[in-house]
């Protein structure tokens, strides 16, 4: 089993939530994907290729689960829902590619400058924050090109 694949299971336990059979397909899914953003579907037609019980309000529920628990992360693009393991740890941030949907995150986090200015001069206080960056990946654009 991946260590990553590990990792997560732990994550699950420790939020009093069960493995059942049909989160760890998903799961092993998400470890298998390249980090790729998948949607309900494409989830649900590759569980199917392993187990005929699960049925799609499975895999819809279990994803809600799983981006309540922070497990998941649920991104929206051209209102289109897509799914993503999320990055365990500090803030972090990604760079989308809007063809194969490959993400990346970015090596720093590019808030600094516009934390200060929201906690120093306007009446927010942020406590968490996310940044997504949508474009093409270098194979993408090579591709494009041909």
């Amino acid at each position: 089993m991946p260590k990553q694949l590990k990792q997560i299971y732990k994550i699950i336990r420790e939020k009093g939530l069960k493995l059942t059979p049909a989160r760890k397909i998903m799961l092993e899914i998400f470890v298998n994907s390249d980090y790729k953003l998948l949607n309900a579907s494409q989830i649900y037609d590759l569980i199917k290729k392993q187990s005929k019980k699960t049925n799609f309000s499975t895999v819809y529920r279990n994803l809600e689960i799983f981006t309540e628990n922070e497990v998941v992360e649920k991104i929206t693009y051209n209102e289109e829902t897509r799914y993503k393991l999320r990055e365990q740890g500090p803030q972090y941030h990604l760079m989308i590619c809007t063809l194969c949907h490959k993400t990346k995150p970015l090596p720093f986090c590019p808030f600094g400058e516009l934390e200060t200015y929201i906690k120093n001069d306007t009446d927010f206080l942020p406590i968490k924050h996310h940044v997504e960056i949508y474009g093409y990946c270098k194979k993408c654009r090579q591709q494009q090109e041909d």
